[in-house]
């Protein structure tokens, strides 16, 4: 092979490894939809649901039997029918009695009871359908926040590792100037409690983390170290994103393409309508119904003198009394339906609060952004002034370890704030029924830089 042949397959080689140890959102909503049993159940349920719709539709067709016995009698009984008598021809006993036959029924008229059961049938298959979409949903938002889970702690992690190495070498410098006899005990002992509490918060942190890693390799069936040693790629929101003002100005339009799109509410909805049909069914069969049969039945002994003859009827069926049977399941169905009913008008004021409570967790996410990053911002130049102060000898060690901290909050803040808003736009696209791989995919974008993988165990962490 001719070097630049070896050097191209190199290099397909090198990015096939890249993108083998990344691991995207986009790729663990994928997995997730694909293997999770919360998603598996729903969709197995919107199947039965629909084979009960096939079968509650199968009644309004004609039934078609085909039946045949063989009785053995203690007594010799008649083989064949006696539709009269004649002397001349004497009727046919035998113990043995052989019958087939080819039967065919039909409800003419039920005065809608299946058209109602058909009805609610149709319902629950559309509510299964809803829930499916709300299963799917969930799932997409459970997945998206336990990316962002890892991610928030990755970065903070990361945050107090570089507070850790801004302490080291302040530990460091005061413990060289202690040794010239140019610092005093105390500023040694100072710095060693500081280091001490954020190697705390680290190991915290750290936890934290490998319990996300955890959730998430679950959560997409992945193996953990896959999760653990891989990098993650870092998210932002489009530029296309609303802002949160124009949000909620837009509040009565959020909420009405809720009420048309939410999976919750159709489901509620469905669900209704279906206990609603449930009702006229059980009000139907106050009344008759009114059957045609016929049949086709060939008779004899094991002998032979088989017969064949057709008959047809019509029936009509009514039962008089049931004991109450009747009234107490008109009684079941009317509770339902009303029940039903509350259901889906509670389903309609949660939706309600579901938008806002998602507007205003953007809304704070967007201005906690804002003012962590200025106050990030600030931050690090207090501690640039600090550190300096404290190298000339200006300052004191205090104010400085005072703004290495309130530095390592004000990132940790920005961290969680970015993630935060990411999160709460993805729950209002949920509760508007919005939420899917697509949405994903044009409003959280992958950041150019790759969120690395976790740093390894520090001295001291288990």
């Amino acid at each position: 092979m001719n070097p630049p042949l070896l050097l191209t397959a190199a290099l397909a080689a090198a990015l096939g490894t890249q993108d083998t140890a990344r691991l995207t959102l986009d790729e663990t909503v994928e997995r997730a939809l694909a293997r999770y049993p919360t998603v598996a159940v729903a969709r197995a349920a919107r199947d039965r649901a629909a084979a009960d719709l096939a079968d509650e539709r199968a009644a309004r067709l004609p039934r078609l039997a085909l039946e045949g016995s063989v009785t053995r009698f203690e007594e010799p009984m008649v083989v064949l029918p006696l539709h009269g008598f004649d002397p001349r021809t004497p009727p046919l006993f035998d113990r043995t009695l052989a019958a087939a036959g080819l039967f065919a029924s039909y409800t003419l008229h039920d005065f809608g009871h299946r058209a109602f059961r058909i009805r609610a049938a149709r319902s629950l298959d559309g509510a299964a359908e809803a829930a499916l979409s709300g299963a799917e949903q969930r799932l997409v938002a459970r997945a998206a926040n336990g990316y962002l889970r890892v991610l928030t702690a990755r970065d903070v992690l990361a945050a107090q590792d570089q507070r850790l190495a801004a302490l080291e070498a302040e530990s460091s410098r005061v413990r060289r100037l202690l040794a010239e006899g140019k610092a005093a005990r105390v500023q040694v002992l100072r710095v060693d409690a500081e280091l001490a509490r954020a190697r705390a918060d680290r190991i915290a942190t750290a936890a934290e983390l490998d319990l996300a890693e955890h959730d998430l390799a679950q959560l997409a069936e992945l193996p953990f170290e896959r999760v653990h040693e891989g990098r993650l790629a870092a998210l932002r929101l489009a530029e296309t994103a609303p802002a949160a003002d124009a949000l909620t100005e837009d509040r009565a339009a959020l909420v009405g393409r809720a009420r048309a799109a939410s999976p919750e509410l159709l489901e509620a909805r469905r669900r209704a309508d279906a206990a609603s049909a449930r009702l006229g069914s059980a009000r139907a069969t106050r009344f008759p119904e009114l059957r045609l049969s016929s049949g086709y039945v060939d008779r004899g002994r094991d002998e032979g003198d088989f017969s064949a003859e057709w008959q047809v009827g019509l029936s009509l069926s009514y039962p008089l009394y049931t004991g109450g049977a009747r009234a107490s399941a008109i009684r079941r169905a009317d509770a339902d339906a009303r029940a039903a009913a509350e259901q889906l008008r509670l389903a309609g004021l949660t939706l309600e609060q579901g938008v806002d409570r998602a507007l205003a967790a953007v809304r704070e996410a967007q201005a906690r952004v804002a003012a962590l990053a200025s106050a990030v911002e600030q931050s690090e130049e207090v501690a640039r002034i600090e550190r300096l102060s404290l190298d000339v000898g200006s300052g004191t060690q205090t104010d400085y370890l005072d703004a290495e901290a309130s530095l390592l909050r004000a990132r940790a803040g920005l961290i969680e704030a970015r993630h935060a808003e990411i999160s709460a736009r993805i729950e209002l696209a949920r509760v508007g029924g919005e939420l899917s791989p697509s949405w994903l995919a044009r409003t959280v974008l992958t950041a150019d830089t790759p969120n690395a993988p976790a740093p390894g165990r520090r001295e001291g962490e288990p």
